[in-house]
């Protein structure tokens, strides 16, 4: 009974909380809110690739999250709420608006940035010779394919307009494929609004692959076929364009050379006729892999093939080029291949705006952190406005002349410097770098461009007034960004630790471990990374205007930062010393922005021309451009002009290091050896 009685209560229980919950889910009335997106100039926007998120009062999860299918879009909501409507186009964020819901629908206007034209120019290593017909995917930075194309004959794709970036964390990623063969892939495209641009890209694959292109058969039992002429190997392009190998030696191995680049079908003839017990074969002859083995099939019904003589397709006859001092085919040596990036794998604060009177308190306080931890800050200085706050300057001296502080020139006003002549923007920089040095008794080589725009009038203009460093942004700017041998180095701010938000007119602080991840990003792509940091999303905001009072939540985020660096031993540096802390690093992905490679055919050279099947100067100038390139290290020596002819020791040297006999310390001693006499000229 007393069970019973339990249960009966715990079942009213029940229903009553049930009852109280949907009361209070249908207590809560809903109106309609209209979203109508246009365009900056006034356009209504195409529903294609566009969505938007809803969010409720503070709430950081959406209420509503859709692609947008008409534009105006009508959605439900529940009225007596605030509403912030995000919304994204290919992907990028490109506006938010606000709205408060109550008893009557609403309208909500959210205007958008105009989109930005992007086309791509594709050439092969040399940067001169185009590829047509390659296939460039752009894709958003989540992965979402946006748009696909082929280039033409120019290596030009069609001009695609695309929605502008603004977030520092928004970009584009450009894919360069044969057929489904990655070539290259172009990280961080940045588009601004209303504006065209090109941007070139560089396929790291020759137009003509020189190296020996290697074919093994292999049958059912995966056992190597040996010395058997019967056999031959075709190889196809798509253009109808065929190569057909010599004959088989007596290692098992076909030879091809001087292939150009591109996708080919494989097959395996005997008797002239194609063997069904080799399936045909796709690959990628692009001088990233160059040794193919081909494996027998279990067999399977006989197929009927057409009559091969019909064909009126011209074959290529290739016969391996046959030294009269080594009568056989070139041995195939294994090659030494590893890759490498010249990386600093560093980090350099740049604050940007200082001057006068302007949150002085905060500039102070993001001044001092640095400089109490013995961090490396540059600071970028708009000298128009700098030099009569007094405990500002005092400051800045005290700073600089502890080594704590590098200064950059940030121009005399706000003013972009694309709105002048090349001449104007030398008078300008002369006439600041001037002030500057009156003011703090330095001369800048830095420079941070007003707006962070600047043209090829800008750089030639910081050329001829001694500048060694520009620092805009990505926004701006686009890799490669080289880490040595430059007369103007450009190192762009990777990210920031605040964005600017338009809809709000005021730029807000973001979360360390956004900026952290970010600048890791930027130091795998490029070797360094550049954070920039504004007084303003230090400083607190009341009443729409920044308060001369620092932001303890936001200055907290930046010793996060910090710590986040260091723990993971990344070094902060100055800005203008990033290039003088490079290395060499081995790299395990194939499209780095700054790739070295000792090439695969170093190996294969070294035994060929011990062997006689290449002459002495193609030998010795690849390995002048391995030296000249820092891919091979020598130690010091002292550069001979005698050039005398090279010793038998040094070519069976060659050879043995070829074969593996002997170490790479002992090989380079030949090459020292060779710049001691002169027979190969380097830098030393």
């Amino acid at each position: 009974m007393f069970n019973f009685r339990i249960l009966q209560l715990s079942a009213l229980s029940i229903l009553l909380s049930l009852v109280l919950s949907l009361g209070v889910v249908y207590s809560e009335e809903s109106n309609l809110l209209q979203i109508d997106i246009k365009y900056t100039n006034g356009d209504r926007i195409d529903a294609y690739q566009t969505n938007f998120k809803v969010y409720q009062d503070n709430e950081k999860t959406p209420i509503v999250e859709k692609e947008l299918e008409t534009n105006p879009e009508t959605i439900s909501l529940p009225i007596n709420h605030k509403y912030k409507v995000e919304v994204y186009v290919n992907g990028m964020f490109t506006e938010v608006g606000y709205v408060e819901l109550k008893e009557s629908s609403e309208q909500l206007d959210v205007n958008i940035p105009l989109p930005g034209g992007l086309k791509f120019n594709v050439f092969f290593e040399d940067g001169e010779t185009p590829i047509e017909n390659v296939i460039v995917k752009i894709k958003s930075h989540q992965g979402e394919i946006q748009r696909i194309g082929n280039t033409d004959e120019n290596g030009d794709t069609l001009r695609y307009w695309l929605q502008s970036t603004s977030r520092p964390n928004d970009y584009y990623v450009a894919e360069v494929y044969y057929d489904e063969f990655l070539l290259t892939s172009i990280p961080n495209i940045k588009l601004q609004q209303g504006i065209s641009q090109e941007q070139k890209i560089i396929v790291p694959i020759p137009e003509i692959v020189e190296e020996l292109i290697v074919f093994r058969l292999f049958d059912t039992s995966h056992e190597k076929i040996l010395n058997n002429e019967d056999f031959y190997v075709l190889i196809e392009h798509h253009d109808g364009q065929k190569f057909k190998s010599s004959t088989m030696n007596h290692r098992g191995e076909i030879y091809f050379s001087s292939i150009p680049s591109g996708i080919y079908s494989i097959s395996v003839l005997k008797d002239e006729s194609k063997q069904d017990l080799w399936p045909e074969t796709k690959i990628a002859i692009t001088g990233n892999q160059n040794e193919f083995d081909l494996i027998q099939e279990n067999p399977v019904a006989p197929k009927i093939e057409p009559d091969s003589s019909s064909s009126a397709e011209k074959v290529i006859e290739i016969p391996m080029k046959q030294n009269s001092s080594s009568p056989s085919e070139p041995i195939v040596y294994e090659p030494s291949k590893e890759n490498y990036q010249l990386t600093c794998n560093c980090v350099s604060f740049r604050i940007d705006g200082v001057q006068d009177y302007w949150l002085n308190e905060v500039q102070y306080e993001l001044i001092n952190l640095f400089s109490k931890n013995n961090i490396p800050l540059t600071a970028g200085v708009i000298i128009d406005s700098f030099g009569n706050d007094p405990y500002l300057v005092s400051l800045v001296k005290k700073e600089v002349g502890r080594h704590n502080l590098e200064i950059a020139n940030h121009g005399s006003d706000s003013k972009p410097f694309t709105v002048f002549d090349k001449q104007k923007q030398s008078d300008l920089l002369k006439e600041s770098n001037k002030k500057i040095f009156e003011k703090l008794n330095v001369s800048p080589k830095i420079f941070i461009p007003p707006e962070n725009r600047f043209n090829e009038d800008t750089k030639s203009a910081l050329i001829e007034n001694g500048f060694t460093y520009l620092s805009a942004s990505m926004l701006n700017d686009s890799p490669p960004f080289s880490l040595k041998d430059e007369t103007l180095y450009r190192f762009p701010a990777v990210t920031t630790t605040g964005e600017y938000v338009p809809s709000q007119n005021r730029i807000l602080g973001i979360e360390s471990e956004t900026t952290y991840g970010e600048a890791i990003e930027g130091i795998d792509m490029y070797g360094f990374a550049v954070i920039t940091i504004h007084p303003q999303e230090f400083s607190i905001y009341e009443g729409g205007i920044y308060q001369n009072k620092i932001n303890s939540d936001q200055l907290n985020e930046l010793e996060t930062l910090i710590d986040s660096l260091r723990s993971k031993n990344i070094k902060i540096v100055f800005l203008g010393d990033i290039n003088k802390n490079i290395r060499m690093e081995i790299q395990n992905t194939p499209n780095s922005i700054t790739p070295y490679s000792i090439p695969s055919w170093i190996k294969n050279n070294a035994g060929w021309w011990r062997d006689g099947n290449i002459d002495d100067s193609s030998f010795l100038h690849g390995i002048e451009f391995l030296i000249k390139e820092g891919i091979l290290q020598i130690p010091p020596t002292t550069q001979g002009s005698g050039g005398s002819e090279v010793p038998s020791w040094i070519k069976e040297n060659a050879g043995w290091w070829a074969e593996g006999k002997i170490s790479d310390e002992d090989f380079i001693y030949g090459v020292n050896y060779l710049v001691n006499q002169g027979i190969i000229i380097v830098d030393v």
